[in-house]
């Protein structure tokens, strides 16, 4: 239980403060809990950074794997991929700051190639999906660990604009723009 808590405590502290300027006392002032307990769970503040961005990668593949056992079709598949990666991003709006603002301000380089690894195995993930479609014949030829990186990429673009500009476009309106532009980019016409 105090896990859990100090996890969600840094969440709002990083994306408060920001990585440099978020300081363990603060965590463990905010999940109630004594920095001896903060420092049981997480060694140091680049462990617990990490942890949360690896938490937030894995709650997507978790979602995406358990949709995958739903015997789902391909495009459906690719409708709950757009959804749970809005979703993490558009309802933990600290999680989102973290990753949008914190991954690109000079934190330690130590801390940005283990999160980058972990970039690197979702979209490995992702092109797996992708695969079996194309071996059932219902996606293109294409790179699939290409196209996984796109979607990715569009995605994280797509919830960092929708963050700043919540007013101009609503939610499902950005999830249906990108269901359009994937499935018309990586699936079969009837005609090819």
């Amino acid at each position: 239980m105090s896990k859990e808590k100090i996890i969600l405590a840094a969440v709002d502290v990083f994306s408060e403060n920001g990585y440099h300027r978020a300081s363990m006392d603060e965590i463990a002032l905010r999940a109630n809990v004594a920095k001896g307990t903060l420092y049981y769970h997480f060694p140091g503040k680049a462990q617990l950074f990490k942890t949360l961005v690896a938490e937030g990668f894995q709650e997507i593949i978790d979602k995406i794997r358990a949709d995958l056992q739903a015997n789902l079709t391909l495009e459906e598949q690719i409708r709950k991929i757009i959804r749970h990666n809005l979703d993490l991003f558009l309802e933990s709006s600290g999680l989102a700051h973290i990753v949008f603002n914190e991954l690109s301000n000079s934190i330690d380089q130590d801390v940005l190639e283990e999160l980058k690894i972990l970039r690197i195995q979702y979209i490995h993930f992702l092109a797996e999906v992708l695969e079996e479609g194309k071996q059932e014949g219902v996606l293109r030829d294409i790179n699939c660990k290409l196209a996984a990186a796109g979607i990715v990429g569009m995605l994280d673009s797509a919830c960092n604009y929708f963050m700043n500009n919540t007013n101009e476009l609503s939610r499902d309106h950005i999830e249906r723009f990108f269901y359009t532009i994937i499935t018309s980019g990586l699936f079969m016409t009837s005609g090819e």
